[in-house]
């Protein structure tokens, strides 16, 4: 499995750095977690929209903003031939109104599906399962397995959940965990997001074998997160756009 990470900023995009964004390939299997603002961006196209399902966490617009980008251009490429299979979209059931508006897009060539924690999807040869996180709106954690690896990223969440989350992500080789936060601000331990620190715990308690930190406050230097979240757990790093991460099968 080939991940390439397409953005790392919450709540906007900046030059250079786009808002949450993973595109994993596996063979001819295409995967999108997140496509917020700019992430479209570094997509090569057509080519990735061939075989492309996209998993959006949760309907916060830095998660999803760009997937009117993408049905449009799913439309346009379907138009001119170059596109054969519908882009496989999954979203979670609420707010409805957004789903709504999302799955109404008459420029698009794209087929809808809801996701949920009981849910359990089959992409090629990964297994994809689900963990509601707590974030206000309706938020999934997602596990990848292909073969002995795994894969996991955590979304947006409070630390709230930090047990679940844990449990859903025991062993894994890589967990992607959202850690917008930095504990020398002062933040109350339950918060809508995690501290760096709080990333680390978790990892270590779920024994995975490496943690890449993400979702970073745009004006914070991602080295801060690290140097936090490192003192907790050792094999760390910060996420940067255009990354590329084999997890060898």
């Amino acid at each position: 499995m080939r991940l390439k990470v397409l953005g790392t900023q919450s709540p906007y995009n900046t030059k250079g750095h786009n808002c949450p964004g993973f595109f994993l390939q596996d063979g001819n299997d295409r995967l999108l977690l997140d496509c917020g603002s700019g992430s479209h961006s570094l997509l090569t196209y057509p080519v990735d929209l061939q075989n492309l399902s996209v998993i959006v966490t949760h309907l916060h617009r830095d998660h999803y903003n760009d997937i009117y980008n993408l049905l449009y251009t799913s439309a346009v490429f379907h138009d001119q031939k170059r596109i054969e299979k519908p882009i496989e979209i999954y979203l979670p059931q609420t707010p409805a109104a957004i789903v709504t508006d999302i799955s109404n897009e008459k420029n698009a060539f794209a087929k809808y599906h809801e996701i949920n924690a009981e849910k359990t999807i089959h992409i090629g040869n990964m297994k994809i399962n689900f963990c509601r996180t707590d974030h206000g709106v309706e938020t999934y954690a997602i596990k990848i397995q292909n073969g002995s690896k795994t894969i996991v990223y955590t979304s947006d969440t409070s630390y709230s959940a930090k047990d679940r989350i844990a449990a859903f992500a025991q062993n894994a080789d890589l967990l992607i965990c959202e850690s917008s936060l930095l504990k020398e601000h002062g933040f109350p331990e339950i918060n809508a997001h995690l501290t760096a620190e709080q990333a680390g715990r978790i990892a270590k308690s779920a024994h995975v074998k490496q943690l890449a930190l993400t979702h970073f406050w745009p004006e914070e230097d991602p080295q801060k997160y690290v140097a936090e979240a490192g003192k907790i757990f050792a094999n760390v790093m910060a996420l940067n756009e255009e990354q590329i991460i084999d997890v060898e099968i």
